[in-house]
């Protein structure tokens, strides 16, 4: 960077030099930067000056960029409006509030992002950055206001929330319960297509899990399909390639609308559950705090109030 620092010349012959060069007029750049012509010459002199080049042709009433003007501009334009940009996506904005949001992708994609208009329509000012991993250690070193987290609501550090208990169930298409004339038995499901999760995080559940919970026997070693990405899973299944486990209110949608369906009655619930969480010992901005609210009322539980 010290090295750059050397070779980049100073911001405000280049602010002088961009607006003579768009305007063709040192008097019309003064005019637009509140300066007099003589302090935009000699800012454009000194430029000219670092370089070793010279930008424009002076005439006696008139400027014209030289060709190395000509390509200086087109670079230096570009740099200045980038970096207003980003001065502008950091500067405080009171009108505008941003909702840092961390989670996974299994939620991310099936309930919160469908969701998120309910929310956006009552807070229209609110900008929402959602960032989405599932590796849990990188999900809790992100930056964020709130997050919403699979687990046991014991995170060191954080304030917690249970939104909703896990609840898991198998689910195919009616099209494959079509394949089986005498239809699918409960016992014939370790020897029946089983699309399974493999996934980093331990206590997110499998169909071996999922058996023994239920008393059935382990399924045989082969799987029909094994996938890493539980939407992708779930987008298995609606294909019709078998049968995945649904987690509720995360296949809600697909269940309502007859996409996928519950082919047993029998349901396998744990001590895991969707959180959501927040920095411990920390006052929630009046953004975070709405959406908390809107968040927990969305799944009938308690309400959150800001100090």
């Amino acid at each position: 960077m010290q090295y750059v620092r050397k070779k980049l010349p100073h911001l405000d012959p280049l602010i002088a030099f961009e607006a003579a060069a768009r305007l063709s007029s040192f008097a019309l750049a003064a005019r637009e930067l509140n300066v007099t012509a003589p302090a935009v010459s000699q800012q454009i002199k000194s430029l000219e000056t670092s370089l070793g080049v010279l930008l424009f042709q002076r005439g006696h009433r008139s400027v014209q960029l030289t060709d190395r003007g000509r390509l200086f501009q087109n670079s230096v334009s570009i740099a200045l409006t980038h970096l207003a940009n980003a001065a502008d996506e950091v500067r405080i904005d009171d009108d505008c509030q941003q909702l840092d949001i961390v989670t996974d992708t299994s939620i991310a994609s099936m309930w919160l992002v469908p969701a998120l208009n309910r929310f956006e329509a009552r807070h229209p000012q609110c900008t929402i950055r959602l960032t989405t991993t599932d590796v849990q250690a990188d999900l809790l070193g992100s930056d964020f206001q709130v997050a919403i987290v699979h687990g046991q609501g014991n995170w060191t550090g954080y304030d917690s929330a249970l939104l909703f208990e896990e609840e898991v169930f198998p689910v195919c298409t009616p099209g494959y319960l079509d394949r089986f004339a005498d239809g699918l038995r409960l016992d014939g499901l370790p020897f029946a297509d089983l699309l399974d999760l493999e996934y980093e995080q331990w206590h997110w559940m499998n169909w071996a899990i999922w058996l023994t919970e239920t008393g059935l026997p382990l399924p045989d070693a082969r799987r029909k399909m094994k996938l890493n990405n539980y939407p992708l899973l779930i987008d298995a299944a609606c294909n019709g390639s078998g049968l995945a486990l649904g987690w509720k209110h995360l296949v809600d949608d697909h269940l309502a609308t007859g996409r996928l369906v519950r082919p047993f009655a029998e349901t396998v619930k744990t001590q895991n559950g969707y959180y959501m969480i927040w920095p411990f010992n920390t006052v929630m901005s009046p953004i975070a705090a709405a959406f908390h609210d809107w968040i927990m009322a969305e799944f009938g539980v308690g309400k959150f109030v800001v100090q």
